[in-house]
C-alpha cells in the first residue's frame, strides 16, 4: 500500500517499484512507443478534395482525345526517332565514344607546308616590327622568358608537365607564346593549335587581348578567346584559344580525343574547381589515345607535389622569381599607420559574425607577446573583433584615403568577400560623410570588379589612371589569380572570401563568408609590385594568419553534384560511382546517390541512371538543373519573362539590400512588391517590372532607393535572363532571343500557372504547412512545417511569407533552406494540390478506407474521385510525352496546334485554384474556355 492509499496499479499501467531513473526511461520507452503506434494509425492523412468540376472534367477529357487522335499517325515515328537518335547514344561508352571520334579522324590532316611557309613569313615580318620590338622587350622582363629555352624543350620531352610559378611570373601569357613561336619558326605551325583554360570568363578576355597585344596583332588573329555566348575565335591554325574550363568540356563532348588540339594547358589548377579537377581526370583516360597531345599544367606555388603524383609524378619545372618585392603588413601595422580609432557605439548595432567569439582567446596571448612592439591604443584596437576582415567599411576607406596622401602613385586593389561589401565601399568612396573623404574623392577612380559584370565594363578596370587621378579597383576573389592588373602597388587584403559548403547530411548548400587560407594571401599578395616595389596590407592580425588553412577545400567536396554527373552523362561516361573515385579527391558517395536520386526525381535520369531527353538539354544549360527545368518548361508554357527573373534571382542573387536597423522596412517593401501572392518567386518578377517601368519614367533612381534595391544587381538580373532567353532561342525552344517577346509570353499573366511551373521547377524541394497560428496580441502567426524529409522549417524572416497567415494552400515549393539560429526557407511559394499532381512524381490513385486518393511521391495524400484522378494520370503521360518530344524534336508550341490542347487542358485544370467558390458546373462550355 502506498503513501495516500493509492493503489500500486496506476492508469498508464506503470509497473509498481520503480524508482529514479528507470521511471524516467519507462515514460521515455512509452512515448516512444505511442509515437510509432500514432505514426502507423495515421500512416496516410488524406488531405483536401482536388475532385475537379464535371463541367471543367469534360472539356479537359475533349483536349485530351483531340490530342490523342492526332499523335496516332506520329506516335510510331517518334519511338523510331527516340531509338536512333537518343538511345544509342546512351549504348555507346566513353571507351566505345574514343574509339568512334578515332575511326572519324584518322585521315585528318593537320600539317600543310605551303601554310607553313606562308606563317615562318609572317612571323619573321612581325619579328622586324618596331612595335613588335618595344613589346618583346617589356616581355623579356618576366621571369619565364629568361627560362624560354628550357620550357620548350621540357614540353619536346614530355607529354604532361607542370610548370609552378608564382603569381605574375608571366607563365600565362609567355608559355603559349613561346610554344607558338618556336613551332613557327620549324615550319611546323600549321600543325600547332594551343588551348588554354582559364577559370573565369574574364581571365579570358583579358589574358587574350594582352596576348595578343604583346604579338602586336588584333585579336582573332593568332589570339583569342571562348567563353560562353561570347567569342572571338583565332585562326584555325598556328593560333592560341585562351577559354573558359567549362568550354573546354563542353568540346569534349563532341571530340574526347581533341585531335585539333596538339598543346592544351590548365591555368590556375591550383585553385581545384570543379570544372579542374573533373579535366584533369579525363585525361588521365585521353593521354594515352593521344600520344602527340602536349599537356601543361600550370600553377601557383601551392600544394604542387599533389598534381605532381596524379599524373604518375610527371615532370616539374619551376619559374622562379618575381617582378619586384611586395611588402607584407598586417592589421597592427595598419593600425600604428593610421592611428583609426573604431567606433564602437556603430559596431555594437552591426550583427556580429559567427566567428568573432574566438576573436578574444585568440588575441589576448598574441597580445601579450607583441606589447612591447606596438602602443597600448593599438592593441586596445586590436582587441576588438570588429577590426578584423571588412566589418568596419570606413576603416577600409580610410586606409585608401592614407595611400593617397602618404604614398607614391599606383593603382590600389581592395580585396573585399561579396558584392555587398564591393557596393558598400563604392558607395562611401563616392559619397564621403567625413572632410577627409571629401578631399579625396574627385582624386579617386573607382571600379567594381566582380564575376556578374558584364565584359565591357570590366575590361575598364585595366585602364591606367589619367595624371591626377588614383585608381581603385574593388574586388572578389576574381582578382586573385589570372587577371592581372599592371599598374597595382598597393593590395589591401580583408582576409575575407565566400565559399559554397554542402552538408552532405542534411544536404543542404549554402554561401558563406570565411577567413581565406594561406595560399589566398600569398596569391593577393602577387597581385602588387607589378611596375615597382608594392605593399600588402592583411586586414587581420599575424595571430589570425596562424589560424588559417593552408589551402581551400577542393570545390568538388563542397557542392551538390547533380550539375556534373549530367556533364558527365553528355561525355558518355554513365556511372558517376566509378568515376568520381578516379578524381584527384573524390566525393562521399552519399553525396553522388543524392544527386542521382533528385536527378530522377526531376526526369533528367531515368530509373536506369541514364540520360532522359529532358536530361540532355538540361545538361547543356550553365544553370543548376532545377532552374534549367523551370526556364525550359516556361518556353512550353510561354510564360517566359516571370520564369526568367525567378531563375535569374536564384542563381545570382536577391536585388534587395539589408541596411543596419531596416530590416522590417525592407520586409514592407518586398511585402508590398509581392501584391499578397505569397511567392517570394513572383514577387522578384514584380520587382523587376517595377523597375522596368521606373525606368521608362526615369524615376528608376526613387524606385531603387524606396524599395531598397541594387540598380547593378537588377540590370545583371535583366543580362541573365537575356542570356536564358539566347539559349533557349539557340536549342530552338523559341522564335525570339528577347525575353519580352509577345509570342513567348502569352500566358504570363496567369498566376496558377505561374506557381505550377515555379513549383515543376524547384520540385521536389517541398515543405507542408501543418498549422499556422494566430495568437491573441502577436501581429506575426505561429507556423509549424515541414519538409518531406521530416525536418522542421519556418519561413525565413526576410521571406514574404514569414509570420502570415490566412494561406491558401498549405504546400510550398523553396529553392534554398538555411541554417542558422533554426533551420529556415530563404524562398517560397505557396502553390496548390493540382499543380504538385501534374509535375511532381510517383503519382498513384488508389482507396483507402472507402475514400478515393491520388498521391504524390508517396508523401502526400489527396482525396480525388476515380474520374479525376483517370483524367490526370493520362494527363501526366501526355505531358511526359509532350516533353520527349520537345527535347528530340525543339520548337515552340505553336497556337491551336496539337500540343496547345495539352497546354489549355493543363491550364484549364490550374485555373480551379483561382476559382475557388465558383460553380463550374452552372457555367458554359465557352465561360470554362474563357478561364
Amino acid at each position: 500500500m502506498q503513501r495516500g492509499g493509492r493503489s500500486q496499479s496506476r492508469r498508464d499501467g506503470r509497473p509498481p517499484g520503480l524508482t529514479g531513473k528507470e521511471i524516467g526511461l519507462y515514460y521515455k520507452n512509452l512515448a516512444r512507443e505511442r509515437k510509432k503506434e500514432a505514426k502507423n494509425e495515421n500512416k496516410i492523412k488524406i488531405g483536401c478534395d482536388v475532385s475537379v468540376p464535371p463541367g471543367v472534367l469534360t472539356r479537359v477529357k475533349e483536349y485530351m482525345e483531340q490530342l490523342k487522335a492526332a499523335r496516332e499517325t506520329g506516335q510510331e515515328q517518334l519511338d523510331a526517332k527516340f531509338q536512333d537518335q537518343f538511345r544509342h547514344l546512351l549504348s555507346v561508352n566513353f571507351d566505345a565514344f574514343i574509339e568512334e571520334t578515332k575511326k572519324q579522324n584518322q585521315d585528318l590532316q593537320l600539317r600543310n607546308s605551303s601554310l607553313d611557309a606562308q606563317l615562318e613569313e609572317l612571323q619573321r615580318e612581325r619579328f622586324q616590327r618596331a612595335d613588335f620590338q618595344e613589346r618583346y622587350k617589356e616581355r623579356m622582363k618576366l621571369p619565364t622568358m629568361s627560362h624560354a629555352a628550357e620550357i620548350i624543350k621540357a614540353v619536346e620531352k614530355n607529354q604532361v608537365l607542370l610548370i609552378v610559378g608564382s603569381t605574375g611570373c608571366g607563365k600565362t601569357t609567355q608559355v603559349p607564346q613561346l610554344l607558338l613561336d618556336d613551332s613557327i619558326s620549324k615550319g611546323m605551325g600549321s600543325g600547332c593549335r594551343i588551348v588554354c583554360t582559364q577559370p573565369r570568363r574574364i581571365s579570358a578576355i583579358t589574358v587574350a587581348e594582352r596576348v595578343s597585344y604583346e604579338r602586336a596583332e588584333a585579336l582573332g588573329h593568332s589570339v583569342g578567346y571562348q567563353i560562353r555566348l561570347e567569342s572571338c575565335k583565332p585562326r584555325e591554325r598556328a593560333s592560341i584559344t585562351y577559354c573558359t574550363t567549362g568550354i573546354l568540356l563542353q568540346q569534349l563532348q563532341g571530340d574526347p580525343l581533341l585531335h585539333n588540339v596538339s598543346v592544351l594547358l590548365l591555368d590556375e589548377i591550383h585553385e581545384r574547381s570543379v570544372e579542374t579537377d573533373l579535366l584533369m581526370a579525363l585525361l588521365k583516360i585521353i593521354l594515352p589515345h593521344r600520344p602527340a597531345l602536349k599537356v601543361i599544367l600550370m600553377s601557383a606555388t601551392v600544394r604542387e607535389q599533389d598534381f605532381c603524383n596524379y599524373f604518375n609524378t610527371c615532370p616539374m619545372f619551376r619559374i622562379e622569381g618575381v617582378m619586384h618585392p611586395v611588402e607584407m603588413l598586417y592589421l597592427e601595422d595598419v593600425l600604428a599607420l593610421t592611428k583609426y580609432q573604431f567606433d564602437t557605439r556603430k559596431n555594437k548595432r552591426a550583427r556580429p559574425r559567427s566567428d568573432q567569439s574566438d576573436h578574444r582567446p585568440m588575441i589576448e596571448p598574441y597580445i601579450r607577446r607583441v606589447r612591447d612592439r606596438y602602443d597600448s591604443k593599438v592593441l586596445e584596437q586590436l582587441r576588438l573583433p570588429c577590426s578584423e576582415g571588412c566589418a568596419d567599411i570606413d576603416f577600409i576607406a580610410n586606409l585608401i584615403y592614407y595611400i593617397c596622401t602618404m604614398k607614391s602613385e599606383g593603382a590600389i586593389l581592395v580585396f573585399v568577400p561579396g558584392y555587398s561589401q564591393i557596393s558598400e565601399l563604392h558607395n562611401t568612396l563616392l559619397n564621403p560623410r567625413l572632410a577627409l573623404g571629401q578631399r579625396w574623392r574627385d582624386h579617386l577612380l573607382v571600379y567594381p570588379l566582380h564575376s556578374m559584370l558584364p565584359s565591357v565594363e570590366q575590361q575598364s578596370v585595366f585602364r591606367r589612371a589619367p595624371s591626377g587621378k588614383r585608381k581603385v579597383i574593388i574586388s572578389t576573389i576574381i582578382a586573385e589569380t589570372s587577371v592581372t592588373i599592371d599598374d597595382v602597388v598597393y593590395v589591401i587584403n580583408t582576409g575575407r572570401t565566400k565559399v559554397s559548403s554542402y552538408d552532405i547530411e542534411t544536404n543542404i548548400q549554402s554561401l558563406e563568408e570565411c577567413w581565406v587560407t594561406h595560399a589566398n594571401t600569398q596569391q593577393r599578395k602577387g597581385r602588387a609590385g607589378r611596375v615597382q616595389p608594392g605593399i600588402c596590407y592583411n586586414l587581420f592580425s599575424r595571430a589570425r594568419e596562424a589560424l588559417m588553412s593552408e589551402v581551400p577545400t577542393p570545390e568538388i567536396l563542397r557542392s551538390k553534384l547533380e550539375s556534373i554527373i549530367l556533364s558527365l552523362k553528355l561525355l558518355h561516361i554513365d556511372d558517376p560511382y566509378a568515376f568520381f573515385p578516379t578524381m584527384i579527391d573524390a566525393p562521399a558517395q552519399k553525396a553522388v546517390s543524392t544527386a542521382i536520386n533528385l536527378l530522377n526525381r526531376i526526369e533528367a535520369l531515368d530509373n536506369h541512371g541514364q540520360l532522359t531527353p529532358l536530361g540532355m538539354h538540361l545538361a547543356r544549360m550553365p544553370i543548376d538543373p532545377q532552374m534549367g527545368k523551370m526556364i525550359l518548361i516556361s518556353a512550353l508554357f510561354r510564360c517566359l519573362d516571370p520564369i526568367t527573373s525567378v531563375a535569374a534571382a536564384l542563381s545570382y542573387k536577391s536585388p534587395f539590400y539589408t541596411p543596419m536597423d531596416k530590416e522590417q522596412r525592407v520586409d514592407e517593401a518586398k511585402r508590398r512588391l509581392s501584391q499578397n501572392m505569397r511567392s517570394d518567386h513572383i514577387m522578384l518578377h514584380y520587382t523587376i517590372c517595377g523597375y522596368r517601368e521606373s525606368r521608362q519614367a526615369h524615376r528608376d533612381r526613387d524606385f531603387c532607393y524606396n524599395n531598397f534595391l541594387s540598380k547593378m544587381t537588377l540590370q545583371q538580373l535583366e543580362r541573365m535572363k537575356q542570356q536564358f532567353s539566347e539559349l533557349l532561342y539557340n536549342s530552338k525552344f523559341l522564335t525570339s532571343t528577347n525575353c519580352m517577346d509577345e509570342s513567348s509570353n502569352m500566358n504570363s499573366e496567369k498566376i496558377p500557372l505561374l506557381r505550377a511551373i515555379i513549383g515543376g521547377g524547384l520540385y521536389p524541394n517541398m515543405a507542408h504547412l501543418c498549422t499556422s497560428r494566430q495568437i491573441k496580441n502577436r501581429v506575426r502567426a505561429i507556423h509549424k512545417m515541414f519538409t518531406d524529409d521530416g525536418r522542421r522549417v519556418n519561413f525565413h524572416p526576410s521571406s514574404v511569407n514569414s509570420g502570415k497567415s490566412g494561406f491558401d494552400s498549405n504546400y510550398f515549393v523553396y529553392f534554398q533552406r538555411q541554417k542558422s539560429t533554426d533551420l529556415f526557407l530563404l524562398d517560397a511559394t505557396m502553390v496548390f494540390p493540382m499543380a504538385l499532381i501534374i509535375f511532381g512524381d510517383g503519382v498513384e490513385s488508389g482507396v483507402i478506407d472507402s475514400t478515393h486518393y491520388i498521391s504524390v511521391a508517396k508523401t502526400y495524400y489527396f482525396k480525388c474521385n476515380p474520374e479525376t484522378a483517370a483524367v490526370v494520370i493520362d494527363l501526366r503521360t501526355s505531358l511526359e510525352l509532350l516533353l520527349l518530344e520537345k527535347a528530340l524534336y525543339p520548337a515552340p508550341i505553336k497556337e491551336n496546334s496539337d500540343a496547345y490542347k495539352l497546354i489549355r487542358a493543363i491550364e484549364l485544370l490550374l485555373s480551379i485554384d483561382d476559382k475557388i467558390g465558383e460553380d463550374y458546373d452552372l457555367m458554359s462550355a465557352d465561360e470554362i474556355d474563357d478561364i
